[in-house]
């Protein structure tokens, strides 16, 4: 869990980034001082991303899941994907996401929860 920073999942395909200390872009430290700025990972996701969820044991890897069916493993210190997961079947939306013990678990518009090692 990283308090400092939110992820937020968005219908443009990407995966942003908010530093919430100082007004500060979490990828450039580039200063704001009316607002908190965003940084974008590299767009990935073929769709609307529909949930992130940070890991709970490391502060800076993250999942995000999407319309287009799967799950996506983030380091935040770089802007490409670790690991890509089909998580759900071709056609099915992935809607939201959950880690548990060792696994993520991965809802979708089939109405089905999947579990897969992390």
């Amino acid at each position: 869990h990283n308090s400092d920073v939110v992820a937020t999942g968005h219908p443009d395909c990407t995966v942003r980034l908010w530093d919430m200390r100082t007004g500060m872009n979490a990828s450039n430290s580039k200063q704001s001082s009316t607002q908190v700025s965003d940084s974008i990972l590299k767009p990935s996701h073929k769709s609307w991303v529909s949930a992130v969820e940070w890991s709970p044991t490391d502060p800076y890897v993250l999942a995000s899941t999407s319309h287009d069916g799967t799950v996506k493993m983030w380091d935040i210190r770089s802007s490409l994907p670790l690991h890509t997961i089909r998580a759900q079947p071709k056609g099915q939306k992935g809607l939201c996401l959950a880690y548990g013990e060792g696994a993520i678990y991965s809802g979708g518009s089939d109405c089905i929860v999947r579990k897969f090692a992390c």
